[in-house]
């Protein structure tokens, strides 16, 4: 049992996510939002911690390799797509950063699955890991946003931290993608293609 925990730890991350979506889009409980948000931030240390404990107790594998970013995206997109449906930030931005991230990813994950075809699994970069950090602290930090009063005298330098880390979090996907793909071409390279 003690080989799957952090595999659990994962599945528990992807189970919290309908918890998310109902409490910031409630307005029937008190302090609902933050209460989706806290719940976020619980989802994403989660993150931290199976891998913390995968790589100390020597229990990394495959299926965690393959499990945790799918888990980790899902929790992004989540928080992305609240911050699209509340108009937190221009529908501009948010489809500029949902495109980019969507295209990495899908670019990625079809070089995994390549890989995958070979018997080989393609762990994430220290550049993902980055991209990764900077959007568990940019998506809740862009939910509060939405919280908040806008005519609370720190709001503007609240929104432009905002602003700031999600523009990090977007230049990290794309630098952390094209490396990727470029440490790994070798995957594509080596393909056979049958008649």
């Amino acid at each position: 049992m003690s080989k799957h925990i952090p595999n659990i730890i994962t599945i528990i991350r992807i189970a919290l996510l309908p918890l998310v979506f109902f409490f910031y889009l409630t307005d029937f409980v008190p302090y609902s939002q933050y209460i989706a948000i806290a719940i976020f931030l619980i989802a994403a240390g989660t993150d931290f911690l199976d891998g913390m404990i995968a790589r100390k107790y020597n229990l990394v594998s495959n299926v965690g390799k393959l499990l945790d970013p799918i888990a980790d995206k899902m929790l992004y997109y989540s928080g992305l797509f609240l911050i699209i449906v509340t108009n937190i930030l221009p529908i501009w931005a948010c489809v500029l950063i949902y495109m980019i991230n969507l295209c990495r990813d899908f670019a990625i994950d079809c070089l995994r699955m390549i890989a995958a075809t070979k018997g080989s699994v393609l762990a994430a970069n220290v550049f993902g890991k980055i991209k990764t950090i900077i959007a568990f602290i940019a998506t809740p930090w862009v939910l509060l946003q939405g919280c908040i009063p806008t005519n609370w005298d720190g709001f503007m330098a609240f929104a432009i931290i905002g602003y700031v880390l999600m523009a990090a979090q977007t230049f990290f996907c794309l630098l952390s993608g094209i490396i990727y793909l470029v440490q790994n071409r070798k995957v594509l390279s080596d393909t056979k293609v049958s008649a």
